[in-house]
């Protein structure tokens, strides 16, 4: 015969109180996984619903003319982890020898296939009496541009970038403050700015705060 206390009821009352509460963990677990699954289900369709051409303008992409497409490479793709989507040889005309001239294009994304794409064209692929230009690194100038990544990794990525062959530092990473978009506070971003192997100046930034533009 079970021995009963004046415990029990009590007891009984935490027992069934934990079950409860573990069914309800459980089921909201189980919801949870359920919305994960149908996002992950119908990513596909809403990336297939979108149309550029509903909007009257979309800035997609930004093509650097290099020297070397390796050394470009092994900038955005190795040392701070782009992906290629894209890599074909093109033929035109050569401009000044009979025959045909190829040309390397290379479009490597960040996050996404259609936004935020840089391209990389090698105007002379394979040649080897190609014309080298020399690299200018002229800073913060009229008709200069500065492209600018945001990385929640710029502790791992910086020494990376820094040590890969071409690449000139500008600015080791530092912390930064600009002025909110409201304009009621202000952003701390860690700013770090170099030139690519073509002279080209990047901002590679890790920003510390939400950023909201609206």
């Amino acid at each position: 015969m079970k021995r009963i206390t004046k415990h029990s009821p009590y007891l009984v009352m935490f027992f069934i109180g934990a079950l409860f509460s573990l069914a309800c963990k459980d089921a909201k677990e189980t919801k949870d996984q359920a919305e994960v699954e149908k996002v992950i289900e119908h990513k596909d369709d809403l990336k297939d619903a979108f149309d550029p051409k509903e909007y009257p303008l979309i800035f997609r992409r930004t093509t650097l003319i290099v020297r070397d497409l390796k050394k470009s490479l092994a900038l955005y793709k190795d040392a701070m982890g782009m992906k290629i989507i894209y890599d074909k040889i093109l033929k035109r005309p050569h401009p000044t020898k009979d025959g045909e001239q190829d040309i390397r294009l290379v479009f490597l994304k960040a996050v996404d296939e259609y936004y935020g794409v840089l391209g990389l064209m090698e105007y002379q692929y394979g040649e080897t009496d190609k014309v080298i230009e020399p690299v200018h690194r002229e800073g913060f100038k009229v008709q200069n541009s500065i492209m600018l990544f945001n990385t929640n990794a710029l502790e791992e990525k910086f020494p990376i970038i820094e040590n890969t062959p071409g690449v000139e530092i500008y600015r080791s990473p530092t912390l930064r403050e600009y002025p909110s978009y409201d304009g009621e506070g202000f952003i701390r971003v860690m700013v770090s700015i170099f030139y690519d192997p073509d002279g080209f100046l990047v901002e590679f930034n890790e920003p510390l705060d939400p950023i909201k533009t609206q």
